[in-house]
């Protein structure tokens, strides 16, 4: 009882003296958010294409490598795999020893993984795991300094001691390319065919709009198709099974009301944009502006992304005011808005589709970006402000 007491005080102390901890989904230091492997399912030599979403605010303009390790898979399941070794999870060093089973596969935000030939020839031809697959583990380091790219030997091994010392930030994630002999109903990275912020959709490549602490209820949609049905092989036969797709938000400032949900349930998820009285260790950011992203997994390993910028509407500012809109002289030339207080639009919007680049040009005393992806024909032009003031500019934009 004595004890149990202590337990209960030493909580409400802690919770008295507003101990905060920082969620899950906030992104505030270098930090992987996912890994993504096309195709997520890949027959024995065939090549699967490696991209890696991370972030790190705490160090913007500084230089990242990434390091991509690859290592067999392991089909009878023995933990084998270099991969699979803990101790190179606390000293990577130990990846310049080139373990049996590990390859280097490269430097740079991509890379390109396959097996060996013959991955399976221990096992029996009628074997299930021939076609149910075995899990090869492909390591993403992300190193935050600037790495050569034909380090090798003992220099690799120099970038991985500073790791291990504390003496240069990293980030390690793994991934799973799952290696079968299946002819058919590979698995597929799965799709996200609508997002919705308070019901609406974006414009294309715009900034969603906030102002300070507002609520926002975020809306996600992946086809059925994307909760793929497969069959795993057991030794009474085929199993037919359907895939879970789990999403997952991340941000660089603001609070989510849940860190993971079903995208197949009816709940949603609302972001507290920064600013909130509910989360004072939580303020407007300086630049007002921000990072969302929205990752989305299936079971299998399977996984895809997409990001968006946010900003945090001043609503004392003054509107921006469109008064032209001049075409490109070349196609290496933006196009450019003139008007009154440009310097306070956010996003010019043609035809749907935000400015790629946009920003306000002060020699130009203009608003310049570029457009791309638009078939040829006459499109609206709308403004979206620094002041959460959005109009339609009455002005239309022709495509060649």
């Amino acid at each position: 009882m004595v004890m149990r007491s202590f337990v209960l005080s030493s909580l409400l102390l802690f919770t008295g003296c507003g101990v905060q901890f920082t969620p899950e989904t906030l992104i505030n230091s270098l930090r992987v958010m996912a890994v993504h492997a096309e195709p997520p399912e890949v027959a024995p030599t065939e090549t699967t294409r490696l991209e890696v979403l991370y972030s790190d605010p705490s160090r913007i303009g500084l230089p990242n490598t990434i390091i991509w390790v690859g290592c067999e898979p392991d089909p009878l399941d023995m933990n084998r795999s270099a991969c699979n070794d803990a101790s190179i999870l606390i000293k990577p060093s130990l990846i310049t020893e080139y373990p049996p089973g590990l390859t280097l596969l490269g430097f740079g935000p991509r890379a390109m993984y396959a097996t060996k030939p013959n991955p399976f020839g221990m096992l029996a031809p009628e074997d299930p795991i021939r076609k149910n697959g075995s899990v090869a583990v492909v390591m993403s380091i992300v190193v935050g300094e600037n790495v050569d790219v034909s380090a090798m030997g003992d220099e690799l091994n120099a970038v991985f001691r500073r790791i291990e010392n504390k003496e240069t930030p990293a980030a390690i994630a793994l991934t799973r390319v799952l290696v079968s002999e299946k002819t058919e109903g590979r698995n597929q990275n799965p799709t996200i065919s609508n997002l919705t912020f308070d019901g609406e959709n974006l414009p294309i490549g715009a900034r969603l709009q906030v102002n300070a602490g507002q609520k926002v209820t975020l809306g996600v949609a992946v086809p059925e198709s994307a909760r793929e049905v497969y069959f795993e092989q057991q030794p009474s036969g085929p199993v037919e099974k359907r895939e879970v797709v789990v999403g997952a938000w991340y941000s660089i400032g603001g609070r989510f009301s849940q860190e993971r949900f079903d995208v197949s349930a009816s709940d949603t998820t609302i972001f507290t944009a920064p600013g909130s009285a509910e989360f004072p260790e939580d303020p407007v950011p300086e630049r007002r502006s921000g990072q969302l992203w929205l990752v989305v997994r299936d079971n299998r390993g399977a996984q895809a992304w997409e990001q968006f910028r946010y900003w945090v509407c001043d609503e004392s500012l003054p509107s921006a005011t469109v008064t032209g809109i001049q075409a490109p002289a070349s196609s290496d030339d933006p196009i450019v808005v003139t008007g009154t207080n440009m310097n306070r639009a956010l996003d010019v919007v043609i035809g749907g589709r935000a400015l790629t680049n946009g920003t306000y040009s002060g020699a130009r005393d203009a608003f310049v970006g570029y457009l791309s992806g638009l078939p040829p024909g006459t499109y609206p032009v709308q403004l979206r402000g620094q002041n959460c003031v959005n109009t339609d500019t009455g002005l239309t934009y022709t495509v060649q």
